[in-house]
């Protein structure tokens, strides 16, 4: 007959495997916990993102509407932003390695300016994906956005030929290649809606040469040209206050510029940069922000009218929604 061990000796052989197999699940456990962790570390953590701009945030245009989206984008996707504004050419690729290295991970530089410096950055911080607009994205933590603007410029050029009683209609633009399409589609749009009417087109070199564009539009006036459509970003406000002193009639553009002369902007042709970072947000967050080049315009939503002023007459509105739905025979994925 076996001899029975003391009941000390089962109590504590009985404690030691009960602790042996709570360790073992517990360590079974956190391993499990830890592989759910890492696969979900992304979503899990805010996403950092830098916004990059190369004017202030105060210009009422380009880069306070990039301001404005991005700060409404941060309450709906809960990511931690960083802005850096007035960045000197020369500081790009200096600005952009510091948020590279310090592992941001979407690092937004809202203009052209900004695609060569990412281009040089991008390839030593795979971790960090760079996005810019109308450049080039030759790597695959790069994107470039582009406008397709040339439909735009078609549907102004029909406003400021129908709204013109002068037969002369100004386009004051920036000297750069990137804005050439809408210019010939504004200029297919004019000889579409009134072939005798004069263009005179303004150039301006810089995005913020708001001197010039005041010379520009000055010069415009003395010519006898009365609608006037402005697409230079930080001088819009000039060209618009100036041209309403004159009693001339102007366009806007990226924003809805009407606050500025209520009774001398007709409309305002909007690159509506909140929907344009809604998608790129909305994708990267999901992983399916494309590399490469990706084109925007009027089927998206990122381009559109503003409410036209109330000296647009219920015909030239109609005949220009018309002309809109002509040019955008089906939405977009993300067209709303």
């Amino acid at each position: 007959m076996p001899k029975l061990l003391p009941f000390p000796v089962l109590f504590t052989g009985l404690v030691v495997g009960l602790l042996l197999l709570i360790t073992s699940q517990f360590v079974t456990s956190m391993k499990h916990l830890d592989k759910v962790m890492n696969k979900s570390s992304h979503s899990s953590d805010k996403v950092r993102v830098a916004l990059l701009l190369e004017g202030p945030t105060y210009d009422q245009g380009w880069n306070s509407s990039a301001l404005e989206s991005m700060t409404e984008l941060q309450k709906r996707f809960n990511f931690s932003l960083e802005i850096a504004n007035n960045i000197k050419p020369e500081q790009i690729r200096k600005v952009a390695e510091k948020y590279a290295a310090n592992d941001y991970d979407l690092i937004l530089g809202h203009g052209l300016i900004f695609s060569a410096p990412f281009t040089d950055v991008a390839l030593r911080y795979p971790k960090s994906h760079f996005v810019s607009f109308n450049g080039e994205a030759p790597h695959p933590n790069q994107t470039t956005i582009r406008y397709d603007m040339k439909p735009a410029g078609k549907l102004v050029g029909i406003l400021a030929a129908k709204m013109t009683k002068s037969d002369k209609v100004g386009y004051i633009m920036v000297d750069k290649p990137t804005e050439l399409t809408q210019v010939e589609g504004f200029i297919e749009g004019v000889k579409k809606a009134s072939p005798n009417t004069t263009i005179v087109i303004g150039k301006v070199p810089d995005f913020n040469d708001s001197t010039g564009a005041i010379r520009t539009t000055r010069n415009m006036i003395s010519q006898g040209v009365d609608v006037i459509y402005t697409t230079g970003d930080s001088f819009n406000l000039e060209v618009i206050t100036e041209a309403q002193r004159a009693g001339v009639f102007t366009i806007g553009y990226i924003a809805d510029q009407s606050y500025i002369a209520p009774e001398y902007v007709l409309a305002s042709m909007m690159q509506d940069v909140r929907q344009c970072y809604r998608i790129i947000m909305e994708q990267f967050i999901q992983g399916d922000l494309p590399n490469g080049k990706v084109m925007y315009g009027l089927a998206e939503g990122v381009n559109h009218l503003s409410q036209f002023g109330h000296m647009v007459p219920e015909n030239v509105r109609k005949d220009l929604e018309r002309e809109l739905q002509n040019l955008i025979p089906s939405r977009g994925s993300y067209g709303g």
